[in-house]
């Protein structure tokens, strides 16, 4: 917290009203409220509570004034802030909460929800002093930066092979080893690439991590990318090509679908390229229908074979 906190924040704020008191417990809001002035909460049903007329009195203003700014701001009092009195609960707490005898309901607050009406009420000398004792409570703690969110890491290579290995061995022993040859296929890829990127780092002992778009896009963005309809994968190599040709052109053999074929890997590890990936690849997702705007810039134009995109 800085010196710039001031009551206009704890009368105008709904969100700092709440942060403010946040950590206060019901006894410490009886401190504050008593360092004001006295006041009495009827202890009933294991807590302390104060009448509409108790709240008034305390605060110097009129019972109309407190039923108003509770009319106004009601939805913003917590359930343990304040409650409405009815039926057994009423009868209950007529005696020690003094409530006269045909009062068919009552709306008590708690000493939490007292602070929060001293911090709207405009016209109560007690108030404001209320509010002064809470922003120089709020003020003597510590300001904490925010924690900056973290990018998850993969584990390392070796770790994941051994994992998928067991995770196959599992599999393999629910389904008798009748794996949808599609899958099997898909595992067999999945595998073949893993090694080949164990093998890249323990020989050149480096930390580069070249990555096909669609497997960046699966692996360090979390989206799924369909193998067919408006946005499959391959629309989505050619979008990055066409639209983010300053990514790179680096082409890997590698294995898909069985078959060793030069694929389309990117820097991973440069974090300008790594930026780049991750917009494009938001920005084909966002597009209602790449293939067309792909068409529009002429992507199709070349009667060469595409290369394929892992």
């Amino acid at each position: 917290m800085t010196l710039l906190l001031n009551q206009s924040l704890l009368l105008e704020s709904k969100s700092f009203r709440t942060e403010a008191i946040t950590n206060f417990s019901d006894d410490k809001a009886i401190d504050i409220l008593a360092k004001a002035k006295a006041i009495i909460f009827a202890v009933w049903s294991g807590s302390g509570w104060a009448t509409t007329a108790q709240i008034a009195e305390y605060f110097g203003t009129t019972e109309s004034s407190v039923r108003e700014l509770f009319r106004v701001n009601g939805s913003e009092f917590r359930d343990w802030e304040t409650k409405t009195l009815t039926g057994k609960d009423l009868r209950d707490a007529r005696q020690t909460l003094c409530l006269p005898s045909r009062t068919s309901q009552a709306r008590v607050f708690s000493a939490l929800g007292t602070l929060r009406i001293a911090m709207l009420l405009t016209e109560s000398e007690i108030a404001a002093q209320v509010r002064t004792i809470i922003l120089d409570l709020v003020s003597s703690v510590p300001a904490i930066a925010p924690q900056q969110p973290t990018t998850p890491v993969l584990p390392p290579v070796e770790q994941r092979l051994d994992t998928f290995v067991k995770a196959m061995k599992t599999l393999a022993e629910l389904t008798g080893g009748r794996l949808n040859p599609y899958m099997e296929q898909n595992c067999k890829d999945f595998a073949a690439n893993l090694i080949a990127d164990y093998n890249r780092q323990s020989l050149t002992s480096t930390q580069e991590k070249w990555m096909g778009v669609v497997n960046f896009a699966e692996s360090e963005l979390g989206k799924k990318v369909p193998l067919s309809g408006s946005h499959y994968r391959g629309h989505l190599g050619t979008w990055v090509r066409t639209f983010y040709p300053h990514l790179g052109d680096r082409q890997e053999t590698r294995l898909v679908n069985g078959v060793q074929q030069p694929v389309y890997v990117y820097a991973c590890h440069d974090p300008a390229v790594a930026a780049g990936l991750t917009k494009a690849i938001e920005e084909f997702f966002a597009h209602p229908s790449p293939g067309a705007a792909l068409r529009q810039a002429g992507a199709f134009a070349s009667k060469k074979e595409p290369v394929l995109t892992k």
